[in-house]
């Protein structure tokens, strides 16, 4: 079940999920929005970025990550991100500019789009390589 931005409301007010900071400016009908603090020009096309938020899953919680709309419409893409049930830190976006202009311009605004969803069950809290990551994570593969 997608949670509403009154469900994430409840969640944050009764510390099960955790968001630092956030302003009611970020919730959404069905989320909350991300702030995008830093980005890394990697090559041609792809950047790194970070959340200005870090953020603290309950294991009965996932989320994906998606780009805003009107990010999309000036030509940004985000591959398919999931953050676990049990994750904690600061989201690290993979970032695809085909647009015109400066993909600087991202910084400092609502940028990722963040949609909860509620597990059948609580799970296992993620405990991967990924966990308590903070800035700019690199890749870590196997």
């Amino acid at each position: 079940m997608i949670l509403s931005g009154r469900d994430l409301q409840w969640y944050l007010e009764s510390d099960l999920l955790g968001i630092d900071p956030i302003t009611p400016e970020q919730f959404q009908q069905n989320g909350i929005d991300f702030i995008i603090e830093d980005l890394e020009h990697k090559n041609d096309k792809f950047y790194l970025g970070v959340t200005r938020e870090t953020i603290q899953m309950p294991n009965d919680l996932m989320a994906f990550v998606e780009v805003r709309s009107s990010w999309a419409r000036e030509g940004f893409i985000l591959p398919p991100t999931i953050i676990d049930a049990g994750f904690k830190g600061s989201i690290t976006l993979e970032i695809l500019h085909f647009g015109l202009g400066n993909a600087f311009d991202i910084l400092g605004k609502r940028f990722a789009h963040i949609i909860f969803a509620r597990l059948t069950n609580p799970t296992i809290p993620y405990n991967g390589k990924y966990q308590h990551q903070q800035g700019i994570t690199e890749s870590k593969k196997d």
